[in-house]
C-alpha cells in the first residue's frame, strides 16, 4: 500500500496535477489508488481529506473522509472537542476527480489549518466562506457538490494540493502541534 509522503520527500506537492482521462477513472491503476487514499484517511484521527499529491502522484484526484461530510452536514463548530461523535456512522468518503471550483463567494474567514503532509504544524488561513466544486466521482459519474464553512475550507485546501500550493504558503500565521512537542518532551 502507498503512504502519506512528508513534504521534504515529496516533489509531486509542488506540481500541478494533471488531468485523469474520462476512460481511466475505472482502471485498476486509478481504483487501487482511490482505495488506498481511503485506506490512509481512515487511519488519520484528524485528517479530513486527502490529495493524490500527498501520495507522490500529481493527477487531479482528492477524497473528503466522511467524518468532515458528517461534520458538515450538522454544522458543528470547526473545533468542537466537547460534543462526543453522533452515534449515526458516517457517510462513505466522497471522491472528487477532475475537480473544477465553479464558485467561492467573495466573503473570507480564517480558519485553523494542517496537513497530512506537514505534521506538527498548524496555520490560520483566510479562505472562501462559500465553495462549490464540479467533479467526477470514482465511477464517472458527473456531480457538484456547495458547501459553506469548514467543508468549503477543505475543498479549497485540497483544491491548491492539484495547483502545487501548500497551505503554509498562505497562511498568516504558522505555529507548532503543542501535542507533537508534548510527546517529544519540549
Amino acid at each position: 500500500m502507498r503512504t502519506i509522503l512528508p513534504q521534504e520527500e515529496n516533489p509531486a506537492l509542488r506540481k500541478i496535477a494533471a488531468d485523469i482521462p474520462l476512460a481511466d477513472i475505472r482502471n485498476a491503476h486509478i481504483q487501487e489508488l482511490i482505495a488506498d487514499m481511503k485506506a490512509l484517511l481512515g487511519k488519520e484521527e484528524y485528517g479530513v481529506a486527502l490529495a493524490a499529491s500527498q501520495l507522490g502522484e500529481p493527477i487531479k484526484l482528492f477524497i473528503v473522509s466522511g467524518r468532515a461530510l458528517a461534520r458538515d452536514s450538522r454544522n458543528a463548530p470547526d473545533e468542537d472537542e466537547k460534543n462526543p461523535e453522533p452515534s449515526t456512522p458516517p457517510p462513505p468518503d466522497q471522491v472528487y476527480i477532475n475537480p473544477v471550483m465553479t464558485k467561492v463567494s467573495r466573503a473570507k474567514k480564517e480558519k485553523h489549518e494542517g496537513c497530512l503532509s506537514i505534521r506538527g504544524k498548524w496555520g490560520v488561513v483566510a479562505r472562501a466562506e462559500k465553495a462549490s466544486v464540479q467533479a467526477y466521482n470514482e465511477r464517472g459519474e458527473k456531480f457538484m457538490r456547495g458547501a459553506s464553512g469548514f467543508l468549503a475550507h477543505v475543498f479549497q485546501h485540497e483544491m491548491d494540493h492539484l495547483e502545487g500550493i501548500l497551505y503554509i504558503d498562505k497562511a498568516e500565521r504558522l505555529y507548532d502541534d503543542p501535542k507533537v512537542h508534548s510527546l517529544k518532551g519540549e
